[in-house]
C-alpha cells in the first residue's frame, strides 16, 4: 500500500536516493536541503511530497509550487517539479498517486493549469506524463554558473 505525505527534513537521506533517479548529483548538501523542506513545509503554495510504502520507506516524489499570474482571469499556475519514481518501484503506480494527489493540490489553489519541467532523456517519463494528459510544450532552460 502506497501512502503520500509532504516531505520532512528527516526525509532528506532518503530523499537523496530518489532524487538520484532524475539527478547524477542527488542532494549534495543535507544541511541545506533539510532547511528548504522545512521551507517548502511551511508554504501552503508548495507541496514537496513523498511516497511512501508500508515501511514508510519513500519511493517517489513530486513537487509542485503555486505561482501568480496576471493573464486572463489571473488564475495561479501549478508547477510541477522533481518526479521521481526509485526505479525498482516504476510501473506500479506510483507516478500516478503522486500526480493524483497534485491535481487535486492545484485545484485547492484553483490554478489555471499545471506545467511539468522533464529531463530531454527521460522519454519514459514524457510517455507518462502524455498518458495523464499532459501536452508536450516547447521549453528552454538556462543555467545561472
Amino acid at each position: 500500500m502506497i501512502s503520500v505525505r509532504k516531505a520532512k527534513p528527516q526525509d532528506v537521506v532518503q530523499l537523496d536516493k530518489v532524487m538520484q533517479v532524475i539527478s547524477s548529483g542527488g542532494i549534495q548538501d543535507y544541511e541545506k536541503a533539510k532547511k528548504t523542506i522545512q521551507a517548502i513545509a511551511n508554504d501552503d503554495r508548495q507541496y514537496l511530497m513523498v511516497a511512501v510504502n508500508e515501511e514508510d520507506v519513500i519511493v517517489g516524489s513530486l513537487y509542485g509550487i503555486v505561482f501568480p499570474d496576471i493573464c486572463e482571469d489571473g488564475r495561479p499556475i501549478l508547477l510541477i517539479e522533481n518526479v521521481a519514481v526509485l526505479e525498482s518501484c516504476q510501473r506500479m503506480g506510483i507516478g500516478k498517486i503522486l500526480f493524483d494527489e497534485i491535481e487535486k493540490f492545484g485545484e485547492r489553489h484553483h490554478c489555471h493549469y499545471q506545467m511539468l519541467v522533464s529531463g530531454l532523456a527521460r522519454t519514459g517519463a514524457h510517455h507518462f506524463y502524455k498518458r495523464l494528459g499532459f501536452e508536450e510544450a516547447k521549453g528552454y532552460k538556462k543555467y545561472y554558473l
